[in-house]
């Protein structure tokens, strides 16, 4: 079965899909950050467990999570996993930035510069799909 070339619709889909599973990441560190548990060992798995399974960032990450994993589904139905996959790194540069705003981290200047390889890849990539779909 073909499947289609990256079109507008779905780049965009792709970085909604990112942007969910950035904001999932955030609730997920902040409900962490309140439990106040430093480490996860199997002595005190119970414990870590009891601690956040009442949390409600977590359980808002979770639910974003179950919410993305459906979009990821419909984008694997329309496009090449190949493409797909290293075009949904964008989730790589909200992580940061929104760690930055929302979690007060610091971004040393070799992250930058990582991030900004990354957008180099994701837009390598997205031009290989259009090259892919003008050959066919």
């Amino acid at each position: 079965m073909r499947k289609n070339s990256l079109t507008l619709n779905m780049f965009l889909l792709i970085v909604l899909t990112d942007i969910g599973e950035s904001i999932a990441q955030l609730f997920m560190k902040t409900g962490l950050n309140q439990t106040g548990m430093d480490s996860v060992t199997f002595a005190n798995l119970q414990m870590f467990f009891q601690a956040n399974v009442s949390n409600a960032y977590i359980w808002l990450g979770i639910f974003v999570y179950i919410i993305n994993f459906f979009l990821w589904i419909t984008i694997l139905t329309r496009i090449d996993l190949s493409i797909a996959f290293p075009v949904g790194s964008t989730s790589y540069i909200f992580v940061p930035v929104l760690s930055l705003f929302f979690l007060n981290e610091t971004i040393n200047p070799a992250r930058w510069a990582g991030i900004a390889l990354i957008v180099a890849g994701i837009h390598f990539v997205s031009m290989s799909a259009r090259l892919k779909k003008r050959e066919a």
